[in-house]
């Protein structure tokens, strides 16, 4: 069975051959999620912000040297997660947000990857939730910068290994392991902090 082809490729074709304003298109279909991916990566709102432009900017320099292939979004992925991750590595000291409280993944495993609850009616819950969180926040800075992409791209984005394998150029049994090896690294240092929780649910 034949894939549909992305109607994206139609539209970069069009850019390529001229269409300038045909560009804007694909900034309004892609940009919000590509904004969540950089803010999640780097941290920071205004340099997700400059990312994302940067992103598309490549992207249309490109237009009529990319071969089309799968999801245009796929590319975009690709374009966004190299180049936050040579911001990561340039500025070196990262601030990373977007992630959440570790405590009761145990139980479910995604569920330290949902955002803090704000609006709950404890205020001493809402004030644990937040230390959790930046605590969390602190760890995951410190992961090796591969294995911080594929957990955002896993537990935040969504993605399926198949898709993470795409858009970092890797296999799916490299983003399995880097996955098992961030989770383990933020098992080992929160037993350490005296929680012993499993983010992998075991």
């Amino acid at each position: 069975m034949t894939t549909a082809r992305d109607p994206d490729w139609d539209v970069l074709e069009r850019v390529a051959g001229g269409d300038v304003e045909s560009f804007g298109v694909l900034v309004g279909r892609h940009e919000k999620r590509l904004l969540s991916l950089c803010r999640r990566l780097l941290g920071d709102a205004e340099e997700a912000r400059d990312a994302a432009q940067d992103v598309f900017l490549k992207l249309f320099r490109k237009a009529g040297a990319v071969e089309p292939r799968g999801q245009l979004f796929t590319l975009l992925y690709r374009i966004g997660v190299n180049h936050c991750l040579n911001r990561l590595r340039r500025r070196r000291v990262v601030r990373f947000l977007g992630f959440a409280d570790l405590a009761g993944a145990a139980a479910d495993e995604n569920a330290a990857f949902e955002p803090a609850d704000e609006d709950a009616p404890d205020p001493a819950a809402r004030l644990e939730a937040r230390e959790r969180w930046q605590e969390t926040r602190r760890l995951i800075a410190a992961l090796p910068p591969g294995q911080r992409a594929v957990l955002v791209l896993a537990k935040l984005e969504g993605l399926s290994y198949r898709r993470i394998a795409e858009v970092l150029g890797i296999t799916e049994s490299a983003v399995e392991s880097r996955l098992f090896r961030a989770m383990q690294t933020l098992v080992r240092a929160q037993e350490k902090l005296g929680r012993g929780v499993s983010p992998m649910g075991e």
